[in-house]
């Protein structure tokens, strides 16, 4: 599932939305240091956002994207460094709640949708996700990675639509980023293309 992942909604305990300075640490760095002096450059707690997921500090990277927000940095920048940080942590009913409040702001936002389906089977919703994957398969027909989702969806517990699935995607987008991976799962099941053979006497 795209990642791919889109901030909307700061909960509880999980950061600041406040603009009050975080102030760097008496060591500072370069980078530090700026933020020091510009506490309120949203474009500077970005990249200290950043930074600190590059650090692997997931929850301090959280609070930063989440002040730039508050600084007024747009939604669909923040948004997905909050989605990988929420992921990366294993808060996958935080990152659910943070789709579900942009797709109530904008429903036809269909990245943020497909991160939706994502995290509802991350979640053990395969049900829910199907209905998300299948809205947008209605919506847009053409979609080839809505039919990819589904084909993903289903590999599992039936096979033989999921194998239908992906040759509608390998129609839509022959030489799409995915077509390889999926010509080597249809490949690898023959068996169910072909028609029983009859037993010899």
């Amino acid at each position: 599932m795209r990642a791919l992942l889109l901030a909307i909604l700061c909960l509880p305990g999980c950061a600041t939305t406040q603009k009050d300075e975080i102030k760097p640490p008496a060591n500072v760095t370069p980078l530090e240091k700026k933020l020091g002096d510009n506490p309120n450059d949203a474009a500077v707690n970005m990249q200290f956002g950043n930074e600190s997921e590059a650090a692997g500090d997931l929850l301090r990277a959280e609070q930063y994207y989440l002040r730039a927000e508050a600084l007024g940095t747009p939604q669909e920048q923040v948004l997905p460094r909050l989605m990988h940080v929420l992921v990366a942590s294993h808060r996958y009913a935080e990152a659910l709640t943070r789709t579900q409040h942009r797709l109530a702001q904008k429903p036809d936002d269909r990245t943020t949708r497909y991160v939706q389906a994502a995290l509802l089977v991350a979640l053990d919703r395969p049900h829910d996700a199907e209905r998300e994957l299948h809205s947008l398969q209605r919506t847009q027909p053409n979609d080839p990675e809505a039919y990819l989702a589904l084909g993903r969806l289903y590999h599992d517990t039936d096979r033989p639509r999921a194998r239908e699935l992906f040759r509608r995607y390998l129609e839509l987008a022959p030489n799409g980023t995915d077509a390889a991976a999926v010509r080597f799962e249809l490949a690898e099941e023959p068996s169910l293309d072909a028609p029983p053979t009859e037993a010899k006497p």
